[in-house]
Formats: structure tokens, C-alpha cells, sequence
């Protein structure tokens, strides 16, 4: 179980397999790396098509370390751990796909980070449009501090607080998380993305931003709709195919 410590001495689990053009997967909140990116069949995929596939569980998510504290999040932390498994890997150059709150971390990092070479964006958020914490972030710390998450009035939350529970995931963790995510934060430029980017969406998420809303803000970005929601989008073969063409382009 290959794991690494990070900038701050966080342990960080990552999957790392196979061989070629090295693309870095980031999962979106309460998630990890099997819900997001292994059971919708991408990190196989990838795989069967010969890149080197290296899928990192958030801190706070999956198998890594699930800090308490809301200071443990601050100040780009997620960034700064993506930024320290390129160190630790050596790598001199990847592609990320980022789904929901990996987005969130991919376009803050990516600005800064040369390495990253091409991104593709999956269900981002729409706060990514204004540098707004999303509306459902209540919600979404009710979800998970909660002891009857039935009473619950969103059905977001609820959704979210449903997986989470399915795998046990640390909901202290991420009730610590989302605290830190609703502070006061640099606001995102798309407008300073300068590398190719995709941006994929379900035409029934509610939770993220019209890709071609996203991607008319970020200079040659391109946008494609899928079927699906939040929770199912990432399984359909048409944004299977949509991200193997971009990679395929940019490589």
C-alpha cells in the first residue's frame, strides 16, 4: 500500500500503476479513489490504454491520513499535497483529471505548477464560476455532523452523507474539511489556466457549473455534456470516450 508523507507530515495513500504518460486522478468530497474513479471503470481504462495512472486519496478521504482540525485544510493544503506527491513520484510532467472537489484543487494548483501539462475538469462546482463557497456548503456540513441525516431538507447532502456512511468514511474529517473550504480563500481564475483543459459535466448535475460555461472563461478550454448526474456521470462511456480524446490530443 504505497503511501508517502506530505509537506506538513500528513500520510497520503496513492494508487500507482502502469507505465507511459503519467495522469494524476483527484476524487471529489466524502469520496475516494474506488467511488469516483475505479468503479466507474476510468482508472481501468486508462490503464488498458497505456498511461501510468496514479490515483491520490485526499487528505481527510479513502486511506490517507484524516486530520481533525480545520487548519490541517487551510491555505491550499490539497494543492500543496498534490504538488508533494509530484516530488515524491519525480515526475516532471503529468496530465490530472479532477472530479468536484479535486477540480476545486486542480485549478488552484495548476497556475502554479508547470508539471501539469493538460486537465481535465468533472463535475466542477458552479462556485467555481464567482470563487463563492457552493450554496450547499451548510448543507453539506449539517450532512455530516448530523446524527439523523433523514431530517435532512436538501437531497444533496443527503446523498453525499449516504456514501459517506457506506464507507465509513471519517465524517469528523470532513465536517473539519468543510469548515476550512467555507473561509475566506483566494479566489479562482480560470482565466489563468494556460494548458489544455476539458471540462465534463452531467446534463442532470445540479451540483456543477455548465462546462461551457466553465470553459469559455480559460483560453481553448473545451467543453462537453453527458448524460447523467452527479453520482452517475463519471460511468458513462460518452465521457469515457471524451476524456480518452483529449488525452489522446494533448500527449
Amino acid at each position: 500500500m504505497p503511501e508517502f508523507e506530505s509537506f506538513d507530515g500528513t500520510s497520503l495513500f496513492y494508487d500507482d500503476q502502469g507505465e507511459g504518460r503519467a495522469v494524476v486522478l483527484l476524487h471529489g468530497v466524502a469520496a475516494d479513489t474506488n467511488i469516483n474513479f475505479v468503479r466507474p471503470g476510468i482508472f481501468d481504462r486508462l490503464l488498458d490504454l497505456g498511461y501510468r495512472v496514479i490515483a491520490l486519496d485526499s487528505r481527510g478521504h479513502g486511506l490517507s491520513g484524516k486530520p481533525h482540525g480545520p487548519e490541517a485544510y487551510r491555505d491550499d493544503a490539497m494543492a500543496n499535497d498534490v504538488r508533494a506527491l509530484l516530488d515524491h513520484l519525480a515526475l516532471d510532467r503529468c496530465a490530472l483529471i479532477a472530479y468536484s472537489m479535486g477540480a476545486v484543487t486542480a485549478l488552484r494548483l495548476v497556475p502554479r505548477e508547470p508539471r501539469v501539462q493538460a486537465l481535465v475538469l468533472l463535475g466542477a462546482g458552479r462556485h467555481v464560476l464567482d470563487g463563492e463557497a457552493p450554496a450547499s456548503r451548510k448543507g453539506m456540513l449539517e450532512a455530516m455532523t448530523t446524527d439523523d441525516p433523514e431530517s435532512l431538507e436538501e437531497e444533496t447532502p443527503r446523498a453525499f452523507r449516504r456514501m459517506a456512511d457506506a464507507i465509513r468514511a471519517d465524517r469528523v474529517a470532513l465536517a473539519a474539511y468543510l469548515l476550512a473550504a467555507d473561509e475566506p480563500s483566494d479566489v479562482i481564475r480560470l482565466g489563468d489556466v494556460a494548458i489544455p483543459v476539458l471540462v465534463v459535466a452531467g446534463s442532470d448535475d445540479v451540483t456543477a457549473a455548465a462546462p461551457d460555461e466553465v470553459a469559455a472563461r480559460i483560453a481553448g478550454a473545451t467543453a462537453v455534456t453527458v448524460p447523467g448526474d452527479h453520482f452517475t456521470a463519471n460511468a458513462r462511456p460518452e465521457l469515457h470516450h471524451a476524456v480518452e480524446t483529449f488525452l489522446a490530443m494533448t500527449g
